[in-house]
């Protein structure tokens, strides 16, 4: 298997962290959002092209919710993570001066890049071509396809970003590998992760805040391994929490734990029923029994914060304080955002 191409976090703009206006930091509470987008291209460079037009109906829809959320941490999923596509964003949707939209900043972003996209070199779409987005991890056309991005208002501490992108399924503990239909050097190499989980240190208060995001299985996945795969992802993201030996970073490093720690999980983490209980019971092991969700998507905090308030901001949607119920509705591939706001 290829190695993945690494993720990597830089400025979204000009200021390196001091120049970042009073008014744009919250100073009693830190609201963290996440939202399932369609942000994504058929190939590199396109999303980046499509948002220069000003006009691209998915970007100014997410920028239509993230400008009345005004969240600290924005988690957007689906997303190609392509830096200048990133900063046509935030420059021509979510700050344009051409627009009634109230402006929100991001001096940071955090683009994921995981193992979706890289060759499996298996005929994994039985089309009798090994090559393609079809024979790719997570049938993508390209690493930064429909990834993951991290918008904050916070300096990110790069230099500890921690990537598991690359952790095979067979080496996961107590895996669900065995119930599934693969076999051979496809079940020896294939990730655990669909695309991969992401620790995301940030400067909140003199603190640092653990920003835990992850994109699991989705809901369009055509392999009939996805249900058993996403369970165990979602025990990826707690057994790294917990510091299990056998969760490897992408650098070789094994997982230290979290224990004490500010922790939030974010992403999307459950499109699929039988997912739902286990995303729900790890925000019980969070401490958390009130956690967030729409459509499969979770705001997770740990029991080291106070949760003021949560809510879900979308067409149909009430934008404020309204608490989700544990069920997930059908699974869809955009949502609603969701944010919820916490305190320590």
């Amino acid at each position: 298997m290829l190695p993945a191409t690494p993720a990597f976090a830089a400025p979204t703009g000009p200021n390196d962290g001091a120049g970042v206006s009073a008014p744009l930091l919250s100073e009693t509470s830190l609201r963290v959002a996440t939202m399932a987008t369609n942000l994504s291209g058929e190939e590199p460079g396109e999303l980046y092209r499509d948002l220069l037009t000003r006009t691209d109906t998915e970007a100014l829809r997410v920028a239509d919710a993230i400008s009345v959320a005004n969240p600290d941490v924005m988690v957007l999923t689906g997303m190609d993570a392509d830096q200048d596509a990133v900063n046509s964003f935030i420059s021509d949707y979510l700050k344009s001066p051409d627009d009634e939209r109230s402006d929100a900043g991001y001096p940071y972003s955090y683009l994921a890049v995981g193992s979706s996209g890289v060759q499996s070199g298996a005929d994994l779409d039985s089309d009798r071509i090994v090559g393609g987005p079809g024979d790719a991890w997570g049938q993508r056309a390209f690493a930064e396809q429909a990834s993951t991005v991290v918008l904050s208002k916070y300096p990110i501490n790069q230099p500890d970003v921690v990537s598991v992108s690359t952790l095979k399924w067979d080496e996961v503990a107590g895996n669900n590998l065995g119930s599934s239909e693969l076999s051979g050097a496809v079940a020896a190499s294939i990730p655990v992760m669909h695309n991969g989980l992401w620790d995301i240190p940030i400067e909140y208060r003199g603190e640092r805040v653990h920003i835990l995001a992850a994109q699991t299985e989705p809901a369009h996945s055509s392999y009939g391994f996805g249900a058993l795969r996403q369970k165990d992802e979602l025990k990826v993201v707690a057994d790294y929490i917990a510091g299990e030996d056998y969760v490897v970073a992408d650098d070789g490093a094994k997982a230290e734990g979290l224990d004490g720690d500010r922790i939030v999980v974010t992403g999307a983490l459950a499109q699929r029923t039988e997912s739902t209980a286990a995303a729900l019971a790890l925000g019980a092991d969070l401490g958390r029994d009130d956690a967030l969700n729409d459509s499969g998507n979770f705001v997770i905090p740990n029991q080291g914060w106070n949760v003021l308030g949560q809510g879900r901001i979308g067409a149909e949607a009430p934008e404020d304080f309204q608490l989700l119920p544990g069920a997930t509705p059908e699974a869809i591939e955009t949502s609603d955002l969701i944010w919820t706001d916490i305190q320590f």
